[in-house]
């Protein structure tokens, strides 16, 4: 399929979808993407859009697939994911992990340990074909749940203006398309899709936002999704100039970097306002760990008050193996325990 065979369908959805991928941030020519494709209307759609776009892009198609293996459906929905790949002339990759089990051994939630397996795999798989980008189908609908979520959670400014169309090599080409656009795109085109059960089920938090809250909101203020799509879109140009401000605090601190740490400096840490102080915690925990992701409020409250101590030397085990270490003037996150003092 090319993208003159999607314009001869004569369908404006079709157009429009398409205009809004090329009017963002694209792949560079001959580039390969992963795209993450679970067999749902989303995925499919954004396949479908990306092998248009690729005719013309010349970029080079991965379908990546994981099986979480938590429905009864899950192995059909795998097969299936091959067969449409491979009928489309496409490289596909699948793999199988035990969601239920990983949630178990890392004491997380099912919502989290899919998502980490999830986005582990999809990282193994750029690595091994040497990808510019791993593609993923969030929609208009997703930020909205993401945002809701985000702000039942007490999230700050980051996490109340949603997920970005890049993130490092994560792109979201879909993120100002609908779903209900999504399922006209299916009926126009005649693709079929994969529905999961499972999103029908309020035991997962964003199903319960998706299915309970929001259609509430909705009859209160029947504009709410735009008005939060449109407040994620302030706040993020709000994140993007706090960005500038972090970068400026690195250097007044007299941020350094050593082997599995990052440090500063605490009286120069002291002079910064408190919103900034925070963010910094989070950047060297993100430098540190590679990952900032299940560090809450909670965890900067405990990390200041150490900081904050009249104890000249401590130090406090946190989340990921981490640890905040404050020895006089001079405040480190750090990978490896301190010796007993």
């Amino acid at each position: 399929m090319s993208i003159v065979i999607l314009y001869n369908v004569g369908v404006q959805l079709a157009d429009k979808l398409l205009a809004q991928i090329e009017q963002g941030k694209l792949p560079p020519r001959r580039a390969a993407l992963v795209v993450a494709v679970s067999g749902g209307v989303d995925s499919m759609s954004l396949l479908y859009l990306l092998v248009a776009l690729a005719a013309k892009y010349d970029w080079r198609l991965i379908v990546a697939h994981l099986n979480h293996q938590l429905r009864r459906r899950a192995a059909g929905d795998e097969r299936w994911v091959k067969d449409v790949g491979r009928r489309l002339g496409l490289s596909v990759v699948t793999n199988s992990v035990t969601v239920r089990s990983l949630a178990k051994r890392q004491k997380l939630t099912l919502e989290e340990a899919g998502r980490k397996a999830r986005y582990d795999f999809l990282h193994r798989v750029a690595k091994r074909y040497h990808a510019k980008a791993i593609v993923v189908a969030h929609t208009a609908d997703d930020q909205v749940e993401t945002v809701m979520m985000n702000w039942l959670r007490g999230a700050g400014v980051r996490g109340l203006s949603g997920m970005s169309e890049w993130q490092g090599s994560i792109w979201r080409p879909l993120l100002r398309a609908t779903k209900a656009d999504l399922k006209r795109l299916s009926k126009t085109l005649h693709f079929g899709y994969r529905e999961d059960e499972t999103n029908r089920q309020t035991v997962y938090t964003r199903n319960r936002i998706r299915h309970q809250v929001l259609p509430m909101l909705r009859r209160v203020s029947p504009q709410i999704d735009e008005v939060i799509l449109r407040n994620a879109d302030n706040l993020s140009g709000l994140e993007d100039l706090l960005g500038v401000y972090l970068a400026q605090s690195k250097k007044v601190v007299k941020l350094r970097r050593g082997r599995g740490s990052v440090s500063f400096r605490l009286a120069l840490f002291n002079k910064l306002h408190p919103y900034l102080q925070n963010e910094l915690l989070l950047w060297t925990i993100g430098e540190v760990r590679g990952s900032r992701q299940d560090y809450k409020s909670i965890h900067i409250a405990e990390m200041r008050k150490v900081i904050n101590s009249k104890n000249p030397t401590s130090y406090k085990q946190l989340p990921g193996k981490l640890f905040l270490i404050k020895a006089y003037d001079k405040i480190s996150v750090s990978r490896f325990k301190p010796k007993d003092r």
